[in-house]
């Protein structure tokens, strides 16, 4: 009766720290937070329609809107989340390309459905040269 009191005593003891080992292996780590604003002509402006901000196209008031990212990564307690690093293109035709760039030191960290307002970006329109002869 002894032994298998020992026995048991000894497995719980095992498994308490396993399952605060393991607790958080599985953690949802942030790529790229959501990202709204508006594109601009910087002469004019009014607002840029069709124009490519990372994977979408603004609407007819400029406006877009990049979905947030995640990814899964396995960690163990203690372990500090990545830094946070995007970098959106925004292009035109006949406009100067421009970035959206987002760094935070513990970025990746983020919760679901953390979101970033970039806010108006201007763009300027790429000088036209004609050849006369």
């Amino acid at each position: 009766m002894k032994r298998s009191y020992f026995k048991k005593t000894g497995v719980l003891i095992l498994l308490i720290p396993m399952t605060f080992t393991l607790q958080s292996c599985l953690v949802s780590r942030c790529k790229r937070p959501q990202i709204v604003g508006y594109v601009y002509d910087s002469i004019t402006r009014k607002p840029i329609e069709n124009c490519k901000v990372g994977e979408n196209l603004t609407d007819t008031n400029g406006y877009f809107q990049l979905k947030e990212l995640r990814y899964s990564q396995f960690t163990f307690v203690g372990s500090e989340a990545p830094p946070l690093m995007a970098d959106e293109p925004v292009y035109k035709e006949n406009y100067e390309q421009k970035y959206i760039k987002l760094f935070s030191k513990y970025g990746s960290g983020n919760r679901k459905g953390s979101l970033h307002n970039a806010d108006t970006i201007f763009l300027k329109r790429k000088s036209i040269t004609a050849d006369y002869k």
